[in-house]
């Protein structure tokens, strides 16, 4: 009965969110559920244990001061959005060498006053890079989804997977260009929020179950007994929190006032849905489940304790939403790299330079170790966006100067500075 029940929520709601006319006209939805899918992407699927093995039952406090710092450093990129972009055409323009801005670079290239324009331009780089470690995520944590049923996801075969499944994308991007398979991403977001809104429901269902029958308890997780390296482990899990800077650069289609509003309500639900889950999963969590050594495909095991048709469930959406928000990175990065390469870079050739280089990452570190990577890259992109926002607060117009503002926003550059620094693999 559960089984049939959760299935029937999760295609009511990817229909509803696929096809409603309403929904897929909205401007507001479009612009919320870009930041949202990113937050609720892959670290929504490898939170869980990875926190669990970490601080234990704790797991939902500790999410939810990751959470309110994420809020935080979205409040400097909202100050940015309505501040440091100063040309309201956003739209992608080409060079004169003929390479095509991407709205990110473009987002950038005009933004910020003069009296911080070069850290603002310096983030350019720094995201670029961020893109490339992300992808590389993205795709061995879909290889280790897809194999890891079949009894080969460990050692050599996710990697020789994520290599094909990298060296196509790159591929695509050289010969074709990436908005051939870009076309997919509304299709895997839906299915993506479609599956967690499943297993929300499912896991309320089994919670209510066992509080019913007295057997509700929760069980004995000791967590990190080293409590500095799971400081370090925690700075590490950022990535799972990360994604709402996307609103940064939708200025090619909406407006800074709906970017701000939405990328709040995307933070509002994404923060909802995280301490509701991590709530309700620390029922079925197990010490061997909450161990680092259970691999980030852990989730998937303890969602088959539930009902047998969630693991497949799962999956399915692993895939789609890694392979979309790898599509999306890429194309962002390509973009950069097109931008700020120029002639050299012009074409395809920057998805050869993706390829060549997140395949080369592939082999040399393993998925747990890339959450971490991944967490410091945007961490050191998040802490150029707090030094930009504390800069025009403190030295900006006199309707927008607000020192006490500009203190608070130096302090989260600090807070991500040492996230860079010190954010350590849970391995």
């Amino acid at each position: 009965m559960l089984t049939a029940t959760i299935l029937i929520f999760a295609v009511a709601m990817f229909s509803v969110l696929t096809f409603t006319p309403a929904i897929r006209r909205s401007d507001g939805w479009r612009a919320t559920v870009t930041p949202l899918a990113s937050i609720m992407g892959s670290g929504f699927l490898v939170c869980a244990p990875l926190l669990a093995s970490v601080v234990g039952n704790l797991s939902p406090l500790v999410m939810a001061g990751l959470l309110l710092l994420a809020w935080l450093i979205g409040g400097a990129i909202r100050f940015n959005i309505l501040h440091a972009e100063q040309d309201s055409d956003t739209r992608p323009r080409q060079h004169d060498e003929g390479v095509s801005e991407h709205r990110l670079h473009r987002t950038h290239t005009h933004a910020a006053t003069l009296a911080c324009e070069w850290i603002e331009k310096s983030s350019h780089y720094v995201l670029a890079i961020a893109y490339l470690i992300s992808v590389t995520y993205y795709i061995q944590l879909l290889a280790q989804f897809c194999l890891d049923k079949v009894g080969y996801g460990e050692g050599l075969p996710p990697t020789i997977f994520a290599t094909v499944v990298l060296g196509t994308i790159a591929a695509i991007g050289f010969f074709f260009g990436l908005k051939i398979i870009e076309k997919v991403e509304r299709y895997a977001i839906n299915l993506n929020l479609a599956m967690i809104a499943a297993l929300i429901a499912g896991l309320a269902v089994h919670n209510v179950g066992l509080l019913q029958s007295g057997q509700w308890q929760l069980p004995n997780l000791a967590g990190e007994s080293d409590h500095w390296h799971a400081f370090r482990v925690y700075l590490g899990l950022l990535i799972v929190v990360q994604g709402f800077e996307t609103s940064r650069f939708l200025g090619a289609e909406h407006s800074a006032p709906q970017r701000v509003a939405t990328m709040n309500y995307a933070q509002l639900i994404s923060t909802a849905v995280y301490l509701v889950f991590l709530s309700l999963m620390l029922v079925v969590m197990t010490p061997d489940q909450a161990s680092a050594d259970a691999g980030v495909t852990a989730i998937v095991t303890l969602a088959g304790s539930i009902s047998l048709i969630l693991p497949l469930m799962i999956t399915v959406a692993a895939v789609g939403s890694q392979f979309s928000a790898a599509v999306a990175d890429e194309a962002g990065c390509g973009g950069l790299l097109q931008s700020l390469g120029g002639k050299w870079l012009k074409g395809g050739y920057a998805y050869l330079v993706i390829g060549t280089t997140t395949i080369a990452f592939c082999w040399m570190v393993n998925v747990m170790q890339v959450i971490a990577i991944a967490s410091r890259a945007f961490a050191a992109f998040y802490a150029i966006q707090c030094v930009v926002a504390a800069t025009i607060a403190w030295s900006g117009a006199a309707q927008i100067r607000n020192r006490p503002r500009a203190v608070f926003y130096a302090v989260l550059a600090a807070i991500c500075l040492m996230i860079t620094i010190l954010g350590q693999s849970s391995e």
